[in-house]
């Protein structure tokens, strides 16, 4: 049976539904949002992860699955010491937890580990993040890898849905279409865009083949954030005026942004023998959702 902890979220979400679809056995839990009646509430700043198990759990947990924590670089810098104790010392006892019940550990980390200087890091390379949130992941990494012999630790890229109204990158620009607002873009910033299922389909064929290590979940869909706002706005709205770029010094950033992100996931592809959507395919997906929909 897997346990997710923060089903609710982007990726967890879509973790517990493709889990549960499939047939297996599946737990989730939620803290704000519970988003499915089926997940059951789990704090981590309070909660035993231990306890929590012994009076929901009927049967053997196998793998458990942590996708919560905060994700907002700003946040995580403005409320330093709040963010420290829920992404690192409160998961470190998650951690220690989960060593205790004997079972896979399964962490998902990012590439704000890296800071984003050249772009497509391999697993090989030496982290050396550059904001709060990064270095909050890198110790949480440092932890598990330290502390645990059964684990995985996925770095993952620019996570994004091919399914219009996603809490994603393509939300972001919409939204601000819609209003009539800027689209304001940090000059040459550049990622990789991985599909959610993509990400999802890895994360469980990874766990299925018993993988043990660091890995790079993501694919090789690198683009910058300028020219993804003009290729998005191009496919929904035909085209929109109102996309700049500004040099790092003209935006108010709480804490720091790399430059260059991507992870490059050619090891975990390989490994897996899976094949990552390329950019046209997330994009006639989502446009044919969209036009379903709206």
């Amino acid at each position: 049976m897997y346990l997710i902890i923060g089903a609710s979220g982007f990726i967890g979400n879509s973790l517990y539904c493709h889990i549960k679809q499939s047939g297996k056995k599946v737990l989730g839990t939620y803290c704000k949002d519970a988003k499915d009646a089926s997940l059951l509430f789990f704090d981590i700043l309070k909660d035993s992860l231990i306890d929590f198990c012994n009076k929901h759990v009927a049967g053997k947990i196998s793998t458990v699955i942590i996708c919560g924590g905060n994700a907002s670089i700003d946040s995580c810098k403005k409320n330093e010491t709040e963010s420290n104790e829920l992404n690192v010392w409160r998961m470190q006892s998650l951690v220690d937890e989960v060593k205790e019940m004997g079972v896979k550990c399964v962490f998902l980390s990012s590439e704000a580990v890296f800071d984003g200087k050249v772009g497509m890091n391999k697993e090989e390379d030496i982290p050396d993040p550059i904001n709060v949130y990064g270095k909050q992941k890198l110790q949480m990494e440092q932890y598990i890898v330290k502390n645990l012999e059964d684990y995985i630790v996925f770095r993952i890229s620019r996570a994004v849905g091919h399914t219009f109204g996603e809490r994603d990158i393509f939300n972001e620009f919409y939204t601000k279409i819609k209003a009539r607002e800027d689209i304001i873009c940090l000059k040459n910033q550049s990622f990789c865009l991985t599909d959610l299922d993509d990400i999802v389909n890895g994360i469980v064929k990874a766990v299925e083949q018993n993988l043990r290590g660091i890995y790079h979940l993501s694919s090789a869909n690198y683009v910058s954030r300028y020219q993804l706002a003009k290729l998005y706005a191009e496919k929904i709205f035909g085209r929109y005026d109102h996309i700049y770029e500004k040099e790092y010094e003209e935006l108010s950033f709480i804490d720091n942004r790399a430059i260059y992100s991507g992870l490059n996931g050619e090891k975990l592809e390989k490994l897996l023998k899976i094949q990552y959507k390329n950019l046209n395919e997330i994009l006639e997906t989502y446009v044919n959702d969209y036009k379903s929909k709206v």
